[in-house]
């Protein structure tokens, strides 16, 4: 086991550890089950702007935990109906973007998380719960414990709100977008900027200091360097289509190589 039975955020033996993602944006079960056995210990499922339905967010969960991870899913808003059905199909982690403001962050617990803290919808029967196998207050509670509910801050307005999102109780933490941050912050895309390396970490000090996880989905370079260095203890660091490009492109230069002396 790579983890704490009941914390994602803590080894087997109770110690504070960061937690490694990777996004599979083809919606493929294997690519995530492969993650996973080559220890990940998460895999984003893309449902905001990927090809992912919550059937086969359902199946890519299955197979992460088969694997020995757990599933990551960021719906595309914070509507009850998609934080629900996320954590209804047995995801560990689910990250709502575009989080602005507190409101929105109380309504993610309040239909995220059974009570006393939130409001979230009856179902015995679910694979979010363990199909009912075991008493219902138990499968709730352990429910409860097993979730990360992450408001992923995209906007100048999430970085000005951000104390008053991270106070809300039953909030996991925090998630930097850094694209549309940066966007936001008018840097045009620009992911090595000063400015939006500064305030992301600024986010994730903040937030640490709050008691709250801080993650943040973005490649090996200075801004992921900088954001372990503040403190931050979720990264989603690569994806498959990400990933694939360079290599493809590298092997399709080199087969017109071959083609060209031949």
């Amino acid at each position: 086991m790579r983890h704490h039975p009941e914390d994602l955020f803590r080894t087997p033996d109770g110690a504070p550890r960061v937690v490694a993602g990777v996004a599979v944006y083809s919606a493929a079960p294997r690519l995530a089950e492969l993650a996973a056995r080559i220890g990940f210990d998460t895999v984003w499922i893309e449902i905001e702007h990927g090809p992912s339905g919550f059937e086969e967010a359902e199946h890519i969960c299955m197979a992460l935990e088969a694997a020995g991870a757990v599933g990551a899913i960021r719906v595309p808003d914070a509507q009850r109906c998609h934080i629900l059905r996320a954590l209804e199909t047995g995801a560990s982690i689910v990250i709502v973007p575009m989080v602005d403001d507190a409101e929105t962050a109380r309504r993610i617990v309040e239909f995220g998380r059974f009570p006393p803290l939130g409001k979230r919808g009856f179902n015995a029967r679910s694979r979010g719960v363990g199909y009912g196998l075991t008493p219902v207050s138990e499968a709730f509670a352990a429910a409860n414990r097993r979730t990360h509910l992450i408001a992923q801050i995209e906007t100048v307005e999430g970085v000005a709100d951000l104390d008053a999102i991270c106070a809300v109780e039953g909030l996991s933490g925090i998630l930097i977008g850094p694209g549309d941050l940066s966007m936001s912050l008018g840097c045009g895309g620009d992911l090595a900027s000063r400015r939006l390396i500064e305030t992301a970490c600024d986010c994730i000090r903040r937030a640490r200091a709050a008691g709250r996880h801080a993650g943040i989905l973005v490649g090996p370079g200075p801004l992921l360097d900088a954001a372990l260095a503040a403190g931050c203890d979720l990264v989603f660091a690569g994806g498959d289509v990400t990933n694939l490009i360079e290599p493809w492109q590298n092997l399709l230069a080199d087969l017109r190589r071959r083609e060209s002396r031949s």
